[in-house]
């Protein structure tokens, strides 16, 4: 919600909060508002503070509530500081190491009786700290509101390694020194589980032993005997699969090697529009009029439907069923290959699809044969999301070697198209390959992404690739579309208190909904599910963040649900229309019952802590040993802590990136330019990172990539007029509205701040003086849980936050109540800000305006000339930039006599006159002189609201 025309500054009323006082004469009146919030979230943490900007205004409601503290605060110290070490002695003894298998993260859980002895001593010679325990979500001031997980605090090279007395120390020296690779790689693959010599060796040379016996899969005996019957007995059979990735490729295996034994099956991938998700009634009556088979082989789905199983018995048919979505209640009553059902031998459960049906061709014709299909399902295991280990690392490693010689002729044909060869990476599959596959059926008709897999007609898959590629570019404008209509109802819903996004239209696409909703849930930090309504129904898919179960939680409203499948962090779900008002509440009740506040709490993971000096050639090319990375075995994220002499500057041709130089790293910030001020102006910075190494005129440079930015407290500016214009700038906004704001005292003021440490989400507080923002340090200072902003509120995720200095309203919609620490100086600005929040808005009563805002500011017609010629000579080169303060100091590079309270002054009056537009781009501003307007200053409010104030002086 970046400024627009409904909010722009437009000259008003200026008032104090003291109901007693008067500014130009005007009087003042405050009434109380109505009780609505709006609440957002997402999933960055970016934490800042504010900075120091001097003020002669006193804020004695504020002292007052500092007073008040200050009496217990000598008396509780040693006593608070005595808990807190305890607190964190506990803590460290704790440490587990947590992958989850079904998400992102594998889990290895570390015996705490069997090596309590041996952890204590790596932990008191290597500093190995590695939590992931609820209460580590909370924020931690100096790291930077962060939840870890596999963090280690320092590499053991840096340590002594001539203590012999530490097995686990001497262990990972001689991993190190028999693998020839750095210390660092070593710490990270203990983190990750890999704990002895023998998971290593495993892990980084996995062999055919990790193809396990497909016989050791429940009901596989019986499976293969039924396919060998139909067979023998030439039955017709059909091949039901699904419409992403994984079901078109898993079909493909399937028609391949039925079709390598002279054995010729149909096909049946459904149409997402015409015939939804999975086996359907619909679809089966379908099949038995067109195709009339005797068996259907299902791939990727068909676990949750007992009842079309049935339905298809009636009619004459036979199904088997092989998935490996997550076990429902009740399963189908017929051969079901499924790694999750529970109690059978097989040892690993986390297939895709694809990868069940290669176990299937492994048990039907051997490993082998099997094998020739591995390129296949290396790219189905890495699209679909599952856990790159075991069994799955070994399909994805070695498929991935075998891609020259066994891809199937169009995937090589769509790789060459996207200039990709047969060294790419896993990265380059999910990133650049999938999408163009799963295209196809997100628009509809996976069949045409299925003749990539089985056909040999150059022309033919020469056309199918050309429709992909269209087809990718329109689904990547639906997803645009119904993202920005996503968003646009959001800043209209009260979602403050609520644990997820739960929206449904008729004009959005069901096939990219999926898309849209991880985008939603990443951003806003709730699980989120969007439905599209046809007919009677909403069908959509949902996404959860964090380790929130989404799937359990829609599970368990199947009452009100006609059909659903999924896992913990992805499901698709079809429900009445006329239940959606139960199913929202019921869902919101579900994740208020089994979930906390903290758990909503945004976060990011990263690895290992790391020094700039520790990042070596050799260092980023033996992180290379970990590939194939993706889902269970994410590529490495470290964490820097950058010096103080670091630099962030705009990248050149693209200022909405940055480059970050710290010592002989750079590293490279995309889409973050609004964290410069952050960067330019913390005592305190660090980025998680991950590395790469890039080549340019034949030499080989370090890189890193940002991932995510943290900072601590701010620094003071050095210009505080950049605040006191800001604030001045409070005066130009005119917008008509009667919005409520209630009156604070100091005690009001307590209780409002312990609510925001209680909920965690939902209160801003907005500080237009550094003295303000140190008082409320003061009175928050116990409470790690705040975001600190300059100039603007980057994150949505509505947690408690503070902002200093702000230049427009971006995600002020996020929270239910916000509270100004110093007084307002238009009913205009209260009026704009209604306009893009619902929440409460609350003023500090008793407290007076500093006049320094206003000092140094002329009225001089002369003055005003010589910026207008400043912006209008700026305007002819149609430069772009970020906001005001980014114009500011563009044009101070023409000019540095000028000032910034002056700046905002001619510039809002010049812009009410309309002779000087501020046109809104993607992520920048232009500004647009109107030639043809023509008209004298004081036909500006704002100016003239100025000028009656400087004269009181």
């Amino acid at each position: 919600m970046g400024d627009n025309k409904s909010n722009k500054p437009k000259v008003g009323v200026v008032y104090n909060a003291n109901s007693n006082s008067r500014i130009n004469n005007t009087p003042i009146s405050v009434v109380l508002p109505k009780k609505v919030s709006n609440n957002r979230n997402v999933k960055l943490v970016i934490k800042a503070s504010s900075l120091n900007i001097g003020s002669d205004g006193k804020s004695n409601n504020l002292n007052n509530v500092k007073a008040e503290k200050a009496n217990n605060k000598n008396n509780n110290k040693n006593k608070d500081k005595k808990a807190t070490n305890n607190k964190h002695l506990k803590a460290n003894t704790k440490n587990r190491v947590e992958v989850d298998k079904s998400n992102t993260k594998s889990k290895v859980e570390v015996d705490k009786k069997q090596t309590s002895n041996k952890n204590a001593k790596l932990n008191k010679n290597t500093n190995l700290n590695v939590k992931k325990n609820k209460e580590n979500k909370n924020f931690n001031n100096k790291q930077g509101n962060k939840k870890f997980k596999n963090k280690t605090t320092d590499n053991f090279v840096d340590k002594n390694l001539d203590n012999k007395e530490d097995s686990g120390l001497l262990l990972k020296k001689e991993i190190a020194k028999k693998y020839n690779i750095n210390g660092i790689v070593v710490d990270l693959l203990f983190a990750r589980g890999y704990d002895s010599e023998d998971k290593i060796e495993e892990f980084l040379n996995p062999t055919e032993e990790l193809f396990h016996d497909p016989f050791k899969l429940k009901g596989m005996h019986s499976l293969v005997k039924r396919i060998n019957r139909a067979v023998n007995n030439k039955e017709k059979v059909l091949i039901f699969g699904d419409y992403d990735v994984d079901g078109v490729s898993a079909s493909a295996i399937l028609i391949k090697y039925f079709s390598s034994i002279q054995f010729y099956v149909d096909y049946f991938l459904p149409n997402r529009y015409i015939d939804g998700y999975g086996l359907t009634k619909e679809s089966i009556l379908q099949i038995k009029e067109k195709y009339n088979p005797s068996l259907i082989i299902t791939v990727d789905c068909g676990i949750s439907c007992y009842e079309e199983v049935e339905y298809a018995k009636t009619l004459g048919i036979d199904i088997v069923v092989t998935d490996h979505h997550d076990i429902p209640d009740t399963i189908p009553n017929t051969i079901v290959i499924n790694p999750k059902l529970s109690g059978q031998d097989y040892p690993f459960k986390y297939l895709c699809g694809t990868g069940v049906a290669f176990k299937v061709v492994q048990a039907l014709s051997g490993l082998e044969n099997a094998k020739k299909y591995l390129g296949i399902c290396a790219i189905a295991t890495i699209a679909d999301i599952v856990p790159l280990q075991d069994e799955n690392r070994a399909i994805v490693k070695f498929g991935m070697k075998e891609f020259n010689s066994n891809l199937p002729f169009g995937i090589k044909m769509l790789m060459e198209d996207n200039k990709l060869d047969c060294s790419l990476s896993a990265t380059d599959i999910a990133f650049k390959l999938s999408p163009k596959i799963n295209a196809a059926g997100r628009m509809g008709d996976a069949g045409v992404a299925l003749k990539l897999y089985i056909k040999d007609d150059k022309l033919v898959l020469k056309n199918t690739i050309e429709n992909l590629n269209n087809l990718n570019l329109e689904r990547q404008a639906l997803c645009n579309k119904v993202y920005e209509d996503v968003i646009e109802r959001l800043s209209k819903i009260n979602i403050a208190n609520y644990n997820s996004i739960v929206l449904y239209s008729k004009k959005w696409d069901s096939g990219i909904l999926g898309i849209v909703s991880a985008k939603v849930a990443n951003e806003f930090n709730r699980p989120t599910i969007l439905l599209s309504e046809v007919g009677d129904e909403l069908k959509g898919s949902a996404r959860s963040v964090n380790d929130i179960d989404i799937f359990s939680a829609i599970s368990s409203l199947k009452e009100v649900l006609e059909a659903f499948g999924g896992h913990k962090m992805a499901a698709g779900l079809t429900i009445k229309t006329k239940n959606f008002k139960n199913f929202i509440q019921s869902i919101n009740k579900y994740l208020s019952e089994h979930y906390s506040p903290k758990d909503f709490m945004p976060y990011s993971n990263y690895d290992l802590d790391i020094k700039c000096e520790q990042v070596t050639t050799k260092f980023i090319k033996d992180l290379e040993l970990l590939e194939p990375c993706g889902c269970g075995n994410p590529k490495p994220i470290f964490n820097l802590v950058l010096d103080k002499s670091a630099t962030a500057v705009p990248m050149a041709k693209h200022p909405n990136h940055l480059n970050i130089t710290n010592k002989n790293l750079n590293i490279v910030a995309f889409n973050s330019y609004k964290y410069l001020p952050l960067l330019k102006n913390s005592n305190y910075k660090q980025v998680e990172i991950e590395f790469q190494l890039s080549e340019y005129k034949n030499r080989v440079y370090l890189k890193g990539i940002a991932k995510n930015i943290t900072t601590g407290k701010l620094e003071s500016l050095k210009n505080k007029d950049v605040s006191f214009g800001e604030y001045l700038k409070q005066v130009a906004y005119f917008d008509e509205g009667n919005k409520r704001c209630e009156n604070y005292n100091a005690n009001s003021l307590q209780k409002l701040i312990d609510t925001a440490k209680e909920e965690l989400f939902g209160t801003l507080f907005v500080c237009s003086s550094y003295e303000s923002y140190l008082e409320f340090l003061s009175l928050t200072e116990n409470d790690k849980n705040y975001q600190h902003y300059l100039f603007e509120v980057i994150s949505n995720s509505g947690i408690n936050s503070v902002v200093y200095c702000p230049v427009n309203f971006n995600n002020f919609g996020a929270y239910k109540n916000i509270v100004f620490l110093d007084p307002i100086l238009s009913k205009g600005y209260v009026n704009a800000i209604a306009k893009v929040t619902n929440a409460k808005i609350f003023i500090p009563a008793n407290k007076k305006v500093d006049k320094n805002i206003f000092k140094g500011v002329v009225t001089d017609r002369n003055v005003f000339g010589e910026y207008f010629k400043l912006l209008s000579n700026f305007a002819s080169t149609q430069a772009s930039f970020y906001n005001e303060i980014d114009l500011f100091k563009k044009l101070s590079s023409i000019d540095k006599k000028i000032n910034f309270k002056q700046f905002i002054f001619c510039l809002y009056t010049f812009i009410e006159l309309n002779i000087f537009e501020l046109e809104d781009e993607i992520d920048t501003q232009t500004l647009k002189e109107n030639k043809k307007v023509v008209s004298q200053l004081n036909n500006a409010n704002f100016y003239n609201q100025v000028s009656l104030i400087l004269k009181t002086f």
